[in-house]
């Protein structure tokens, strides 16, 4: 298989579970809900020792800086976080696994990993399913496959995703054209990021847009397919953009965004993401280089807020952080740069 790793940033596996006899989770009473939440919990805890679990409302075991970190970081949504006092989250030791319990619906697995990887993303999920759909009640239908609060996930309760970055077919328009194609596919290609923590710059999510009519492998199968196609196609960009001799005004962006990046006395997250977007661009194009192969992914995770107030060590205030993300991009880039 070719090197996509320039393009394709992660995979992940999404499945969708409810217990039979009790109400989605906006419609619980806080008393059905401990009942939903321990059972789940139970059963989830027991199939693997190191799974952890975080009661989002008990601040006594976690703090809410380490809460809204999780959300920054995809492991929860802002459902989770609001909606409910009754709702928690089981994560592995590395926060590959994460198991939502009381969101939209009971269950939500989830599995994300690195690079293209969405098939063994799908083989470690399903592998936990079938443990859950073994000891729990779970609501399915013969005829359309498993209930979920929101009638557009019902069937497999599957979402599988690929985040792509892709710059030169964003450049050159044709991004749009694509866009247009999947979707007579039963695909999706949104350039927001999953809940909507931030938008990233030329950064795109891969997704099946049905959940019914086929087997959860046949969907799985094809975003890999199609996401390497795109990525194909990505990779015919690029080398158009050095050909026709539009790589100066890449370059051109690229040392702006560095320049600002470098330069700036403050800077917010939505500009800062932009900015980090044009230099990941100039890495891929070979315009810049690091030390460190796609450190500027785990980048655009520190400078989003609490991860960032994290990483002050909570010394800095929130009115404080723009100017902070300044100097802390300004050290990383500098000290990371070797071309």
């Amino acid at each position: 298989m070719k090197d996509y790793s320039s393009i394709i940033v992660s995979s992940k596996v999404r499945l969708l579970r409810n217990l039979i006899g009790f109400e989605f989770p906006s419609m619980l009473t806080e008393q059905e809900g401990i009942k939903v939440l321990n059972k789940v919990a139970d059963t989830v805890l027991n199939l693997d020792k190191s799974f952890k679990i975080y009661r989002i409302k008990t601040l006594s075991e976690i703090s809410e800086l380490d809460v809204n970190i999780m959300h920054e970081k995809k492991l929860i949504t802002s459902r989770l976080m609001d909606a409910y006092g009754y709702g928690a989250v089981v994560l592995s030791e590395n926060e590959d696994i994460s198991i939502m319990i009381n969101e939209s619906d009971h269950i939500s697995e989830q599995c994300m990993l690195k690079g293209l990887n969405l098939i063994n993303a799908y083989d470690r999920i399903n592998y936990i399913d079938n443990q859950i759909l073994s000891k729990l009640e779970i609501a399915f239908d013969d005829s359309i496959g498993f209930l979920t609060s929101n009638i557009a996930d019902v069937g497999t309760g599957l979402k599988a995703g690929v985040t792509l970055f892709l710059p030169a077919l964003t450049l050159s328009g044709k991004i749009r054209e694509i866009t247009s194609t999947l979707q007579s596919q039963g695909l999706d290609l949104s350039s927001m990021n999953d809940d909507e923590i931030e938008s990233e710059a030329y950064t795109y999510t891969l997704s099946n847009s049905q959940t019914i009519g086929k087997k959860e492998t046949d969907y799985v199968v094809r975003v890999t397919e199609f996401a390497i196609k795109i990525a194909d196609m990505e990779v015919k960009a690029r080398t158009d953009m050095v050909s026709y001799q539009k790589i100066d005004d890449v370059r051109d962006k690229v040392y702006r965004a560095w320049g600002i990046l470098t330069n700036c006395y403050k800077i917010n997250v939505a500009e800062s993401s932009e900015l980090l977007g044009e230099i990941k661009m100039g890495v891929a194009l070979d315009l810049i280089r690091f030390k460190e192969v796609n450190f500027i992914d785990k980048l655009m995770q520190d400078i989003l807020p609490y991860s960032l107030t994290k990483i002050s060590e909570s010394k800095v205030t929130y009115l404080e952080l723009d100017k902070y993300r300044a100097t802390f991009l300004s050290n990383v880039l500098k000290s990371k740069r070797i071309k």
